[in-house]
């Protein structure tokens, strides 16, 4: 990875729209002229999986609220898990899963279980469920660079951090901007250079909508979103099922 100039992006405006705040999640990245398609944009989020809780028939199961229907998706399979078992405990006849579902794939679906609501007044919210450090380190990066507490609180959902230069990775495509989900993870990949260059990169944060609204106005796609840990898991365990799913190589008579 190396650095670059990210001069475009600022760390969180004000104005910045909550894409995955209360209103729930639903992608809608509105631009005169995009020179990157926003499907395009969303479509990055397929490296980050989130975790559904849903019936026997994979199913979605919201918690009902007084004004909503509340699906929590969480970026961390354990915790979708305890709370999975929680709900199991409190009701020992309900047949659940946790199910993975990549954020970019998990939008359509809350935009199409939406239109299928026959109760339009209670509409389906679905709030990314946050690493609890990183949502603080989120809101003390933005603290120090001034803004108020009503402003991270009403401007910021999903925090993605990345740096000032751009840290940047090599892609089959060249060399890209990269975003993390995990300040843990930028960290990591901040280890790897020299402490000479590590020292010119200053971590930033800016709120997913920011992000995705900014790639769109980029006349190259020059950006990506680093895979979260749950995404490389999930990529591995698959590779484990499909070795043991594999048939056994036929012996072969001596000779």
């Amino acid at each position: 990875m190396s650095p670059r100039s990210c001069a475009w992006l600022k760390p969180l405006g004000r104005q910045a729209a909550g894409l995955l705040a209360s209103a729930g999640l639903a992608f809608t990245l509105a631009a005169p002229a995009l020179a990157i398609p926003e499907a395009d944009a969303i479509k990055k989020l397929a490296v980050v999986p989130v975790f559904v809780i849903t019936d026997a028939n994979g199913v979605p199961l919201p918690i009902p609220r007084e004004k909503n229907l509340v699906l929590p998706l969480y970026l961390e399979g354990d915790r979708a898990s305890r709370e999975l078992a929680a709900l199991l405990k409190s009701n020992p006849e309900l047949k659940a899963n946790v199910v993975p579902v990549p954020l970019n794939v998990m939008n359509e679906k809350v935009v199409e279980l939406n239109k299928q609501l026959k109760d339009k007044s209670k509409p389906l919210v679905a709030p990314v469920v946050l690493n609890d450090a990183d949502l603080k380190q989120a809101i003390a990066i933005l603290k120090t660079e001034g803004l108020t507490d009503k402003q991270i609180q009403d401007g910021l959902s999903v925090p993605l951090f990345f740096t000032n230069p751009f840290l940047t990775m090599n892609t089959p495509e060249g060399p890209r901007g990269v975003f993390f989900l995990s300040y843990e993870e930028l960290q990591k990949a901040l280890s790897g250079l020299p402490p000479a260059e590590r020292s010119k990169l200053t971590p930033k944060v800016a709120d997913i909508s920011a992000v995705l609204q900014q790639i769109t106005k980029t006349q190259e796609d020059s950006f990506v979103i680093f895979p979260t840990r749950e995404y490389f898991r999930l990529v591995e365990q698959a590779k484990a099922q499909a070795g043991a799913a594999a048939p056994a190589p036929a012996a072969k008579p001596a000779k």
